[in-house]
């Protein structure tokens, strides 16, 4: 299809839909006008206009969403995560290469915070919206980014805050657009999620882990398990639960010898 036909076709959909929906006001003003009008009838012919212009806005959003996702191709991972000594991209990276075809769709990405569920975790919140009227909302739970692998905090309370919103976003935007990066082992989401059974056997194997030196041990296989897939959640998931249990380990009571 030329550029020409192109905008033709972006124009003429919405300008059709929108007749729609002025013809049904139209027919709601003139039965207002009407003193023998059945008020039932004119409050079904509202919620039927409301419907309509919902719908509408919804399939503009849509045809919108896929001509900026056609555009869209892997962002090549050019940073490196000094902990897991793995690729990834960053923020920046990922919104150089996106937002210019999304924007020029009309969208717009906005974000919040939000109250989670899970104790000690932040709530992350995006919203994708249109010029149409129609938006889509998205969230993910982080745990806090102060500290290192072996449980060490690593990070002031301001600084963890900053990186655990820069890593929710991260993962939103790609989530939003299902964009993947290239060489990517540190997270940003991919297509391919670890298996239930797999994520199940890693929590069982920290579970099973009898001091924090196990930990440390089993963190590496975890890591190089969840990047071959990709997994962000898994990742994350195995990563909280490790700390969590290496937490124990050290709060717990030292057994006396000789003492059962």
């Amino acid at each position: 299809m030329s550029a020409e036909g192109e905008l033709v076709e972006r124009e003429t959909l919405p300008a059709v839909q929108q007749a729609n929906a002025t013809t049904l006001l139209t027919a709601i003003a003139a039965a207002a006008s009407n003193p023998a009008a059945d008020i039932d009838k004119m409050e079904r012919l509202f919620a039927m206009h409301e419907q309509m212009v919902k719908r509408e806005a919804e399939m503009a959003f849509n045809a919108a969403f896929s001509r900026a996702q056609a555009r869209m191709v892997p962002v090549v991972a050019r940073s490196t995560n000094e902990q897991t000594h793995s690729k990834y991209a960053k923020l920046a990276a990922i919104n150089k290469e996106i937002t210019p075809i999304y924007t020029e769709e009309g969208f717009s990405v906005s974000f919040n915070n939000g109250d989670s569920p899970t104790p000690g975790f932040v709530r992350i919140l995006g919203t994708l919206s249109h010029p149409s009227g129609h938006s889509r909302h998205y969230q993910i739970d982080m745990p806090p980014d102060d500290v290192g692998i072996k449980g060490t905090v690593n990070k002031t309370k301001l600084h963890a805050a900053g990186s655990t919103n820069s890593y929710g976003r991260r993962y939103l935007i790609c989530q939003m657009w299902n964009v993947t990066t290239e060489d990517d082992t540190d997270g940003v989401t991919r297509k391919n999620a670890m298996p239930e059974g797999a994520v199940k056997d890693w929590l069982a194997a920290i579970d099973a882990c009898a001091d924090a030196a196990a930990t440390e041990t089993l963190w590496p296989d975890i890591t190089k398990s969840t990047a071959s897939y990709g997994d962000v959640a898994a990742h994350e998931e195995l990563r909280a639960a490790l700390l969590a249990k290496r937490k124990a380990l050290k709060s717990a009571p030292k057994k006396e010898e000789g003492v059962l």
